[in-house]
């Protein structure tokens, strides 16, 4: 015998969902799909290298890939804390979305510096030509900035950077999701979890099938106001972030929250949160919540489905996010896996 007005859900879906399907069935942008002999650009539009041979060995590593490697004009500039002035970072990213022999554009890696160029964007050319964009960290803005200003949902790669790969810090994990993610031509699957610790916490059950947004949870965080501002609606969120006590954590998360950016998400995936919690700089009264105090506070009331512990972020293992794909969260079983094709054989649209 059916409860009390439980017969009225039996075929009819709610609003918000019928909402979260129609956004889940918009046309997607996938980028070209690699190939060996294909040109590859490496820019810097944050950090610049401490080392050359950071450098000299990322291009070693997508040179092992098969793949030609030019560097972008400025890569080895330094303005400071910056790999060069803000216009000349700017002006690489252009050039690298704008020439037709680039087939992806490689950051070197993070750091600071991306969000103070989003004013100086070539966004004609960054919305204009869908390459495999990859980089994480301080390369949210990018991510964003593609998502924001494309004419329909457009996929990147939340991934390693270039200095990543040429890393031998970098685990096989994070280097081979990237490949599979760029090479492959079928469905993405799984974000795999750690292998050292595969245990996945669920904070609020529930599952659903949406779109993949986030990035550092730092970086989300300051696009809020801007020409890039993060639109979560009915997007499953992913979000990691380092180096940040549990109070800032908490004041991170709070600010989207207020921000109407969480309630209205479908899913919320907190991946890395490297270094977080204890800090000895800290006075002890601001360290008495550890992370899952935090994210049980201030994510679980909002009903959203949402797990914490995959490997995406700046740990051991990174494994990529194809951003702006299609993704189905099972908090309950702790899963995230991308249910499509990332890469496309031409540079149409595909749905």
């Amino acid at each position: 015998m059916l409860a009390h007005g439980g017969s009225a859900d039996i075929g009819h879906p709610t609003a918000a969902t019928v909402r979260r399907m129609s956004r889940a069935t918009e046309p997607i942008r996938r980028p070209r799909r690699l190939r060996a002999g294909d040109v590859v650009a490496i820019v810097a539009p944050a950090t610049p290298w401490e080392n050359r041979s950071e450098l000299l060995r990322a291009v070693a590593a997508l040179e092992a890939w098969g793949l030609e490697v030019r560097l972008g004009a400025h890569v080895n500039d330094r303005h400071a804390y910056l790999a060069g002035r803000d216009e000349d970072r700017a002006a690489d990213l252009a050039w690298a979305f704008g020439d037709p022999e680039i087939r992806a554009v490689f950051c070197l890696q993070g750091g600071y510096g991306t969000p103070r160029l989003v004013p100086l964007l070539d966004r004609d050319a960054i919305a204009g030509n869908p390459k495999p964009l990859c980089g994480y960290s301080d390369i949210t803005t990018l991510h964003l900035a593609v998502e924001r200003w494309a004419p329909v949902p457009t996929i990147t790669f939340y991934s390693n950077g270039a200095s990543g790969l040429g890393s031998a810090d970098t685990t096989e994990l994070s280097k081979a999701s990237l490949h599979r993610a760029l090479f492959s031509d079928e469905p993405y699957g799984a974000i795999a979890p750690s292998p050292d610790d595969p245990y996945v916490r669920t904070i609020t059950g529930g599952r659903v099938t949406a779109r993949l947004t986030g990035g550092c949870l730092d970086l989300v965080r300051a696009t809020l106001g801007t020409p890039i501002e993060i639109d979560t609606r009915d997007r499953i969120v992913y979000l990691e972030d380092l180096d940040i006590g549990a109070y800032q954590l908490d004041g991170s998360l709070t600010h989207l929250r207020n921000a109407g950016k969480l309630a209205v998400a479908a899913g919320i995936v907190v991946g890395e949160m490297h270094r977080v919690g204890w800090r000895e700089d800290l006075a002890s009264f601001m360290q008495d919540m550890s992370i899952e105090d935090v994210l049980e506070e201030v994510l679980g009331p909002l009903g959203v489905p949402c797990i914490y512990g995959l490997p995406i972020g700046h740990g051991k293992h990174h494994v990529t996010v194809p951003h702006g794909a299609l993704a189905t969260l099972d908090a309950d079983a702790g899963t995230l896996v991308v249910e499509e094709v990332v890469t496309a054989d031409d540079r149409s649209v595909s749905t």
